[in-house]
């Protein structure tokens, strides 16, 4: 019983890692799914609110607009979007450990934020302004 009680806190800690890396990796897969699906949305020629919306729906409830920089590159210069530039979808989400890991770990370590980027050739004109992610409203 004494072997238990000291074997116990260690078990403990082994699976509370495993199931926050757990969904922490569900999570980013499906935030970089909903990038990649932003981004391709704006290949084909979608309007930035479109882009973030669709952002938003494919990412199964875990991003929200202040999430999402959708930025177009004007790589000629000539103040429009033209087919092969690009359009470029960031995402940026704080991920809260599930377990009580999170409180233990509080003081130590900076909470975790996971990040995707996604990057596509633009296919169709999409009648928006140059510019960096996060410069557009």
């Amino acid at each position: 019983m004494v072997e238990f009680a000291l074997v116990l806190p260690l078990l403990l800690i082994i699976v509370f890692i495993t199931v926050d890396f757990g969904v922490g990796l569900t999570r980013w897969i499906a935030i970089t799914n909903a990038a990649r699906e932003g981004a391709r949305l704006g290949a084909v020629g979608a309007a930035e609110g479109a882009i973030r919306q669709k952002t938003i729906d494919t990412s199964d409830g875990i991003l929200s607009a202040d999430d999402i920089q959708v930025g177009f590159f004007d790589a000629d210069g000539d103040g429009e979007i033209d087919v092969g530039e690009s359009v470029v979808v960031d995402v940026s989400y704080d991920y809260s450990y599930i377990t009580p890991l999170g409180r233990i770990l509080d003081f130590t370590v900076a909470p975790l934020t996971l990040s995707a980027c996604s990057d596509m050739r633009v296919e169709q004109a999409t009648g928006q302004g140059p510019g960096p992610p996060g410069n557009h409203a």
